[in-house]
C-alpha cells in the first residue's frame, strides 16, 4: 500500500489498542506500517492517531 509510511506509538499504547480491538500484535503492526488496507486497519490507524497520540511518519 503506502510503503515507507508508518504510525509511531509507544509500547503501552500498542498494548491498549490490541486490547481495545481484540487483535494480535502482527495485525496491529501491519496496520501501523500501512501493509494492509482493510476497514479494520483504517480504524486502527485512525484510533492510534486520534485517541492514543500516534504520529504518522514517512520514511
Amino acid at each position: 500500500m503506502n510503503k515507507g509510511k508508518e504510525i509511531l506509538l509507544g509500547h503501552g499504547e500498542r498494548i491498549r489498542i490490541m486490547s481495545a480491538f481484540s487483535i494480535s500484535y502482527p495485525t496491529l503492526r501491519r496496520a501501523l506500517r500501512f501493509e494492509t488496507d482493510t476497514e479494520l486497519a483504517r480504524k486502527i490507524r485512525h484510533t492510534a492517531i486520534s485517541e492514543y497520540g500516534g504520529m504518522e511518519r514517512a520514511n
